[in-house]
């Protein structure tokens, strides 16, 4: 009896979709987040210090050579193309200055360039369920950046651990 409810917990947990909502304002060099985590419409909030303690262990990463930053970069598009398997809302406005115009120019262009570049994945793959609201603005005034993002996704292990198996298998 046991391991018939283990293997039925198991397939529930391989077949159920999974939802997250994450809201992340920053303004200067502060960092406001929050993140719920759970399935279907019972979203439960992720405690600030596990929080903490991740951006902790991200910030010990080493990002000063080129080979680290390209694998972070690899290893953030993959996790990002296993979790957003499906995107109920995605809103992100960024504010960015640099205090010169023609650089400025060239930080929101190239935002957009990277922001375009994902859009065009997650909407090819048919990912995005609803308009994403996206606005950039330049701020020729003064150096600094704000940024809102406020995504709920959701995602299935079992396709995870099959997209996983694939990529091995390959």
């Amino acid at each position: 009896m046991f391991l018939l409810g283990l293997f039925l917990f198991l397939l529930l947990l391989l077949w159920v979709r999974f939802s997250v909502e994450v809201e992340l304002v920053t303004e200067g060099s502060k960092l406001n987040s929050g993140i719920r985590v759970g399935f279907g419409r019972l979203l439960l909030p992720i405690p600030p210090g596990l929080l903490t303690k991740t951006g902790q262990r991200i910030r010990e990463r080493n990002f000063t050579t080129i080979e680290g930053c390209l694998r972070a970069l690899k290893l953030t598009l993959r996790s990002m193309d296993s979790l957003f398997q499906r995107i109920e809302l995605l809103h992100l406005e960024v504010q960015i200055g640099t205090g010169d115009p023609f650089s400025t120019s060239l930080g929101v262009g190239g935002l957009w360039a990277i922001i375009g570049s994902v859009l065009a994945t997650f909407s090819s793959s048919h990912r995005l369920q609803s308009e994403p609201e996206i606005r950039i603005q330049p701020d020729y005034s003064q150096a600094h950046i704000q940024v809102y993002l406020h995504c709920i996704f959701q995602f299935r292990v079992g396709q995870i651990i099959i997209n996983e198996l694939k990529r091995v298998m390959v």
